[in-house]
């Protein structure tokens, strides 16, 4: 048999051999992946300390605001923020109806066609889209350029106006005449101090017929750095004697204050400003309703 006839044996089994030498790495090639690996590791490792740093930071930064801040001031930084906003001044979040969740509520517990007064109202959302599911809605707010928005919009769509101006913390005066209650869109969690908070819903309760209904909605609690931020505060305000009022585990400062629940606190404040807690959830946002009694 000539070699030229045995090529075609010869060269696939040359070329695997190459192809096996050919994956295994070299000296140069394995320090190199090493290296690679290390550099990784490090990164990993300093990114993970970096965000403790940070959130030990953040913490301590928060803390000693909420508790050097009195609860004045907390709703001073909040009214900023709301009156510098333009997402809940503007046409397009006043006009967009309610939100799923309250849909639901407000069908499975509010008398249909029945008077219903809306705290913490802003630019509006809450009455129009209550008035046109057939209610008879009115609220009130604290901040003057969302109430002015309000009124834009109210006029602009040929609907009554529907927002007054209002003190923080107050309800307005009045007789007793609603059949239900809603505190908007996360209003309640923005109110500091418990004690506080229970006194407004009181002052709702004392405008609301018995039996009537109110919608709150807030932050849900998630366990975090609260603890720290709580300690911090409670060390601050000793310190510098500043807050008459305790701080409260679930209180934070950002853009605004607010203060995260747990199930039990709400039903707590709800019990403790005369309403029965009838429901809660998480689901779209944390929400609960109380019946006045």
């Amino acid at each position: 048999m000539s070699l030229g006839s045995r090529l075609s044996e010869i060269e696939p089994e040359h070329s695997s051999h190459q192809l096996r030498l050919s994956a295994v790495p070299s000296t140069t090639e394995s320090k190199s992946l090493a290296k690679d690996k290390r550099r990784v590791r490090w990164f990993k490792k300093s990114d993970q300390w970096f965000t403790r740093l940070a959130s030990v930071a953040g913490a301590i930064h928060e803390g000693f605001w909420l508790g050097y801040l009195s609860a004045d001031d907390l709703d001073a930084i909040t009214r900023d923020h709301y009156h510098n906003s333009q997402e809940y001044a503007s046409p397009e979040h006043n006009q967009r109806g309610l939100f799923d969740w309250e849909r639901v509520v407000v069908e499975q517990y509010f008398q249909p066609g029945s008077s219903i007064l809306v705290a913490a109202a802003g630019g509006g959302r809450e009455v129009l889209a209550l008035r046109r599911t057939g209610f008879q809605a009115e609220g009130f707010d604290c901040s003057a350029t969302l109430v002015q928005a309000s009124n834009a919009s109210f006029d602009r769509l040929g609907e009554p106006r529907g927002v007054t101006l209002c003190p923080s913390g107050e309800v307005p005066s009045g007789p007793v005449l609603y059949r239900g209650l809603v505190v908007g869109w996360s209003g309640y969690t923005h109110i500091p101090a418990r004690r506080r908070r229970i006194a407004f819903l009181q002052q709702l309760r004392n405008r609301a017929l018995p039996g009537a209904p109110v919608l709150i909605s807030f932050f849900p609690r998630e366990a975090s750095s609260e603890t720290l931020i709580y300690r911090i505060a409670r060390i601050s305000r000793v310190l510098f004697r500043k807050r008459k009022e305790q701080s409260e585990l679930g209180d934070h400062l950002g853009w605004c204050f607010s203060h995260t629940f747990t199930r039990e606190e709400i039903e707590l404040e709800l019990r403790a400003a005369g309403f029965r807690p009838v429901f809660y959830s998480e689901v779209g946002e944390g929400h609960a309703v109380g019946i006045s009694e």
